[in-house]
This record gives C-alpha cells, structure tokens and sequence, in this order.
C-alpha cells in the first residue's frame, strides 16, 4: 500500500489509555490545537505503557463542530490505564486505512486531506462510530476510521 491509497481491514475492537481533549473540527490547515499538545505532551511526560496511540470519539460531520481525542497510549484493559488517564475504545469493524509520512505539520495534514479526497470521490462512507491513530514511528501515522458498508474495495483482515 502506498501513501493516498485506501485499503479496507477489519479491525478488532481497539482501546487507547489516555487524556481526553475535545476540540472544535477544524478546517484542513487549522491543525494546532494547543489542548491537544499540552495533553500529548503530558502523555509523553509519563512513560506510557504500550505504544501511542489516539482515539477519535463524538463526532460531527460539519466543521464548527466538536469532538473527542483520545490521546495515548494501546491498552487491554483497564489494569493497562496509568492513575488520572481515561480508556476509550473503538468497535470492531470494518475501517478505511489510510497512511502518511512526513513532518508535523504536514505528515497530519497530508493525512486527512486523503480522507477528504475519498470522500469527494464517493470511495469512503464513514461510519462515524470511532477512527484510530497509531504512529508506527516519529514520521509516520496509521489512521483507521470507521466505515459503512458503501464503502468500496475488498476488505484485509488485520
């Protein structure tokens, strides 16, 4: 899979352990949230416990509205979740899986530009039950979100 491709997996029912921030959906280009770094930067503070993760949760599709960010760290179970943190989950399901690397700001923005081009060219029906962010390292975000059952292509299992 290449960067701007989607590929389509099912995945397990994931948790994250964490800070909650909730934010204002921003348009592309509007990325800094500054409760958003202040909560990573805590997370990173406290040696988290499994590798980094987020969740996004209570989403709205318009820009103007609000949702929940889940900044973190995988876990289990609760036992996983470090003292003053949240668990937070996404169902198991189907997922549209996109990646992209780089440099923050852009390796995010490159990111969910990809999404908003799936949308406009009708190939992603989301399901806005949930999406997933994992970093398999520094330059590099794996996101995960939900999807209907419109969405086209074949599904992997993961």
């Amino acid at each position: 899979m290449r960067s701007g491709e989607i590929e389509f997996v099912e995945l397990d029912e994931t948790f994250v352990g964490g800070l909650p921030v909730r934010s204002p959906k921003r348009p592309l280009g509007m990325l800094r949230d500054p409760n958003l770094e202040r909560a990573w930067s805590a997370v990173l503070g406290q040696n988290p416990p499994g590798p980094l993760a987020s969740i996004y949760t209570d989403h709205a599709a318009e820009a103007g509205s609000f949702y929940t960010q889940v900044v973190g760290y995988r876990c289990e179970s609760i036992g996983d979740v470090m003292r003053g943190h949240v668990m937070a989950r996404v169902p198991g399901g189907r997922y549209a899986r996109f990646f992209s690397t780089g440099e923050f700001p852009d390796v995010v923005s490159n990111l969910w530009q990809q999404v908003r081009e799936a949308e406009d060219a009708g190939q992603l029906d989301r399901a806005f039950t949930g999406a997933f962010e994992c970093y398999p390292h520094a330059y590099r975000i794996d996101l995960y979100i939900a999807v209907g059952s419109l969405s086209r292509s074949n599904c992997h299992g993961l």
